[in-house]
């Protein structure tokens, strides 16, 4: 009945549109393809943080330049849940765009419901992606672009995180601004000297706990976390690939590092000033290379330092955002066009200069003129330097964006002491598993049907 009612508005507006086209000579040739003279509109939607849009404007210019026949139409959506619902209304109308920049855990849902291309059809049909140029990408961002053998996704930057502290606070408590802490041991003895109270109040933490609620971006959280998991030898999930692992030793030490920052060593808090680092209310933050252009602007002196080292391991996270194209493109060939065209050595280099995202093309980072570069951007040094222990699971679990929330919700219960770190985290992992088992198992049921 539903249809039939839907069909029965849109059949005039339908015979409009015709009538329209008819009138207007189509506009378009035989072959689907837009008439001589007239552009190929692409749209790009995007969750780049504001800092980066004068950098992306550069872009677009730069991409319609090079490419007359086309037009580039990014669009900004807020990220996490916001993006994921977007896109979910966006498919079901027919209405997705040609191309979306995504985060790893949506990989598997937008593969599973075949909603993006596999990349190597494009490369196929209208070329591209030789040998050579596979073997050009970072191999940790490339291999975890597949999904089930598929190349559904196209890495697009990398991105990692650092020690950002504010210089001109480590002079007024007797600290050496040159020599930030090298491990986490250290950072909690430095917090001790950076965190000032005044009677029962706080008037400036050391560092924030990042458990960000309210802003649907829980996955972050859990990425962050997972710095100090790997740090002390843990793994998110077991490499089998059927169970999580962040249940372990290892992750128990890591949660209960972050309860201890706000209740035992008393030098950090989930609820400090919002803006804290910006505003000196906070000594030292976590921040991604993606900060650098905001942290740019900041009236005092600060530093960044790589990641303190964990009792295991130094690691730093290896992340990054990807592009996809939908099958519901009108204009696949030009979308994989801008695809490609994007991930060049040439636009790497030239996009990371003015975006502080890393490259995702060895060639750049290797190149004499990016080296040059970084040279003048200590910050993005920084970022740079700490790539020969950067690290990203190779399994990725289908239902990660699923367990990051029960993760998360483990996190933040421990840090409130609702429950004991190894309390919340068998809960979860418990959860997490079931999810798993319950995915497998209707999997299996589907494939049975199909036979």
């Amino acid at each position: 009945m539903y249809g039939k009612r839907l069909l029965h508005c849109l059949l005039p507006l339908c015979c409009l549109y015709l009538l329209a086209v008819i009138l207007t000579g189509c506009g378009k040739g035989s072959d689907g393809k837009e008439e001589a003279g007239r552009k190929t509109e692409i749209v790009f939607w995007h969750s780049y943080v504001q800092h980066t849009w004068p950098a992306l404007e550069e872009l677009v210019k730069r991409f319609e330049e090079e490419h007359p026949n086309i037009t580039l139409k990014a669009q900004y959506v807020q990220t996490g849940d916001a993006l994921l619902q977007k896109l979910a209304a966006s498919t079901a109308a027919g209405t997705a765009p040609d191309v979306c920049w995504v985060h790893i855990d949506w990989l598997a849902p937008l593969s599973r419901e075949d909603l993006i291309y596999n990349l190597e059809e494009l490369a196929e049909k209208y070329g591209g992606l030789e040998e050579e140029e596979r073997a050009d990408f970072v191999r940790g961002m490339w291999d975890i672009s597949h999904y089930r053998g598929e190349l559904r996704m196209m890495p697009l930057e990398i991105t990692s995180l650092a020690l950002a502290y504010n210089k001109d606070l480590f002079r007024k408590v007797g600290l050496d601004p040159d020599k930030p802490p090298k491990d986490w041991e250290e950072f909690v003895e430095y917090g001790k000297k950076l965190t000032i109270r005044k009677g029962k109040d706080v008037e400036q933490w050391a560092t924030t706990i990042p458990i960000y609620t309210g802003l649907q971006i829980q996955s972050y959280t859990v990425w962050l976390w997972s710095v100090f998991l790997w740090g002390e030898g843990g793994l998110y999930a077991d490499p089998g690939g059927e169970k999580v692992a962040f249940n372990n030793e290892a992750g128990v030490r890591a949660l209960q590092f972050w309860v201890d920052l706000q209740h035992k060593y008393r030098i950090g808090s989930m609820t400090t000033p919002e803006q804290g680092f910006e505003s000196q209310k906070v000594a030292m933050a976590l921040m991604g290379s993606w900060d650098l252009p905001h942290l740019n602007d900041m009236a005092f002196d600060w530093g960044l330092a790589p990641l303190p080292a964990g009792s295991k391991r130094r690691v730093a996270p290896l992340g990054g955002e990807f592009l996809v194209i939908f099958r519901q493109s009108k204009h696949p060939e030009e979308a994989w066009e801008f695809v490609r065209w994007f991930v060049t050595p040439e636009i790497q280099e030239w996009w990371s200069e003015r975006s502080k995202y890393l490259p995702v093309r060895l060639s750049a980072l290797e190149s004499p003129s990016y080296k040059a570069f970084l040279e003048t951007d200590p910050g993005l040094k920084v970022f740079a330097e700490q790539m020969p222990y950067a690290y990203a699971e190779p399994i990725q679990l289908e239902q990660a964006s699923e367990i990051d929330l029960l993760l998360f919700e483990a996190l933040e219960k421990a840090v409130r002491k609702v429950a004991t770190p190894r309390k919340a985290l068998n809960d979860a992992a418990r959860e997490a598993n079931e999810v798993l088992a319950k995915a497998r198992e209707a999997e299996r049921a589907q494939g049975g049907e199909q036979r």
